[in-house]
């Protein structure tokens, strides 16, 4: 009975296969053993969820019907210190909210030739934070209708090469693999005249000479869409050369942000809140911060930074960009741009130039400061003062940032200071 599985942390075999014969008789049997098994699933609050819940259950076992979409295999594969060959399958299910693939093994694989495409199972898995992925544990073919799904994820090799110009460069994760090995994965934003797009790297070797801003050729692509997001990955036999020619990005201004996928949106920052830490779902703590951003017609558009894009110094009158984000519909009225994995927000910085600034050192929301007559200038930098001393600094001024590059003479000179006050 596949269904014990679903409360097999709250029962024992024998107590869940007594209430199903119980929930049996109750309804004067006019339901079967697995309408049974599934009522008294829900009687402890374990119902069936849709395909497009998975990726954010907490629950360590869910259910659900999908109607297949694909089957791929069953296919022999030889396992390490074995001489018996093993078998593995692949289904990819569906539903009106979305898709999902699950992975069979052995006799499990061997079963998916009496399954067929466009028939509906019930399955039981194990979910997987976050990914479209779950690990198989059960399914039974079942007689509810799915009329409508999802499209499947699609992926192909492009035929040319690809052409973009490069946004941002995440730094090398060290990845490591379920068989215990290491492997080293690259992220970056791209983007040409229709918009931009994430694309990732497990060759980061084959990038190294690649900087922000220029413009790229790149043959051996892989392109995948899955639910409207489109994103590329390059082959670890991706060769990579400059293109002569620089390819624009397509820009919006943030009075022009329509729901979906945005390019390069543009904007001044007109309002921070400060950063604020939860526990999500994965219980790990996160950090969220809010900001307003203004386009050129004066529209205000909300936007919402997440791990560390929150972290970022950002100061009203920032001119910034956003790159990559999502636009959805906030919960109280407009659109609200979601920028965290995969989509990054960065300051349009002045020109630099070296600079020294004499004032007092004060603590404030936005970080430390020094304050003067000139008015209040944001510090960065590894040998900052101490709040409530009068210093000078050397370093360089971009605006209202000043990055502290030779560390602070303290002033001690009462009447030094009390110019200061005066100013």
């Amino acid at each position: 009975m596949m269904h014990y599985a679903l409360v097999s942390d709250l029962l024992t075999r024998e107590e869940f296969e007594q209430r199903v014969e119980e929930k049996a008789e109750s309804l004067g049997g006019i339901v079967d053993e697995i309408t049974a098994a599934m009522l008294v699933v829900e009687d402890f609050g374990r119902s069936h969820v849709k395909i497009g819940d998975i990726p954010k259950a907490t629950a360590a076992v869910v259910s659900f019907f999908g109607k297949i979409l694909s089957i791929e295999g069953p296919r022999e594969f030889t396992r390490e210190g074995e001489s018996t060959p093993g078998l593995v399958a692949s289904l990819v299910l569906g539903d009106p909210t979305g898709t999902t693939k699950t992975t069979l093994w052995d006799e499990q694989a061997a079963a998916v030739s009496e399954l067929a495409v466009d028939s509906v199972v019930e399955v039981i898995a194990k979910p997987r934070f976050g990914k479209k992925e779950v690990s198989f544990v059960a399914l039974r073919e079942s007689s509810v209708e799915i009329v409508e799904t999802k499209k499947p994820p699609t992926s192909e090799v492009l035929a040319n090469p690809f052409v973009v110009t490069v946004l941002h460069i995440s730094p090398v994760r060290e990845i490591e693999r379920r068989n215990g090995t290491i492997s080293y994965l690259q992220e970056y934003l791209v983007g040409d005249e229709s918009g931009t797009t994430r694309l990732s790297t497990w060759s980061p070797e084959n990038f190294s000479d690649v900087d922000v801003g220029t413009t790229v050729s790149i043959s051996g692509v892989s392109r995948k869409e899955d639910d409207g997001i489109v994103e590329y990955q390059a082959l670890d036999t991706a060769v990579v050369t400059p293109h002569p020619t620089h390819v624009p990005v397509l820009t919006i201004d943030a009075g022009d942000v329509e729901e979906g996928q945005c390019p390069v949106v543009t904007g001044t920052v007109v309002s921070v809140s400060e950063v604020r830490t939860f526990i999500n779902r994965r219980n790990t703590e996160s950090k969220v911060r809010n900001i307003k951003i203004q386009g050129e017609d004066g529209d205000v558009l909300a936007v919402s930074l997440w791990k560390d894009e929150a972290e970022k110094l950002l100061l009203p009158g920032d001119a910034v960009e956003i790159i990559n984000a999502v636009a959805k519909p906030s919960r109280f009225s407009g659109l609200e741009l979601s920028v965290g994995h995969g989509s990054v927000i960065r300051v349009l910085s002045e020109d630099e130039e070296p600079a020294e600034l004499s004032g007092r050192v004060i603590l404030r929301p936005i970080g430390l400061t020094l304050e003067n007559a000139d008015g209040v200038f944001v510090l960065t930098g590894d040998n900052l003062p101490e709040p409530g001393l009068f210093v000078t600094l050397s370093g360089m001024r971009s605006g209202v940032r000043f990055q502290v590059s030779e560390g602070y003479a303290e002033q001690t000179d009462s009447a030094y200071v009390l110019a200061l006050l005066q100013d």
